[in-house]
């Protein structure tokens, strides 16, 4: 496997061996992005790979947002739907996972699960909209996924893959809350930020293969506790 990235989700591909596999991880990760340099940068570097690679599988990873209905596309959102056209314009084996919010190491990712654990331990004050809503995966379940898509005799693959349960914003805030016995400091702003994915190819891939993943209502309390253990 040749892997394009040195972030935290390349990295949790390393020692990977699937040949003939590239995995592009050098993309925009934060949602929140309006630079058009690091657009660029990512097409640039995307174009170039694609290039050079067109007869092995490429794995790019997108996402969930885009497969949502009426929901409102920022610039980021945006760019990764262009991305994605790109790879299916030129690549005749691709597999994109479309991923929610991802979670692995609790520190310094510019990431929604980073950033409200980062202002609780350092009590920074921060805002949460009272309808926001997010589904999420822990990084290492998302590599038992797409490895097991990798390892079949499939191509042109689109899927999302997230824990099926989906919580409320305030619900993370006060998850943390109690696992590290520490006051939040947020104010509540009447706004909403939300959608809803159906989850059921990925769910009967799953059950398909025997994936041992705990998804449900209290995934996410589980995975925090062994990360902060």
């Amino acid at each position: 496997m040749y892997i394009i990235g040195n972030g935290q989700l390349a990295n949790a591909f390393t020692g990977v061996c699937i040949p003939n596999v590239v995995l592009f991880a050098s993309g925009v990760s934060a949602s929140n992005c309006i630079d058009r340099k690091e657009f660029l940068r990512e097409e640039s570097l995307l174009r170039e790979k694609l290039l050079k690679n067109r007869n092995k599988k490429f794995v790019y990873f997108s996402s969930c947002a885009l497969s949502a209905e009426n929901y409102k596309f920022n610039d980021y959102y945006i760019h990764k739907q262009n991305m994605e056209n790109l790879i299916q314009n030129n690549s005749n084996n691709y597999y994109i996972f479309r991923i929610p919010q991802l979670f692995g190491s609790l520190i310094h990712h510019k990431t929604l699960i980073n950033f409200i654990y980062e202002s609780i331990v350092n009590e920074d004050e921060f805002f949460v909209f009272h309808e926001a809503y997010r589904y999420v995966i822990e990084i290492g379940d998302a590599r038992k996924i797409v490895e097991q898509y990798l390892l079949l005799d499939k191509n042109n693959v689109v899927v999302d893959i997230a824990n099926p349960y989906r919580y409320k914003v305030i619900e993370i805030v006060k998850i943390f809350e109690k696992l590290l016995n520490k006051k939040a400091h947020y104010e509540i702003v009447q706004r909403e930020d939300k959608y809803t994915l159906d989850l059921s190819q990925m769910q009967i891939f799953i059950k398909k293969h025997k994936l041992n993943l705990e998804f449900g209502e209290n995934y996410l309390i589980n995975k925090l506790k062994e990360k902060l253990s």
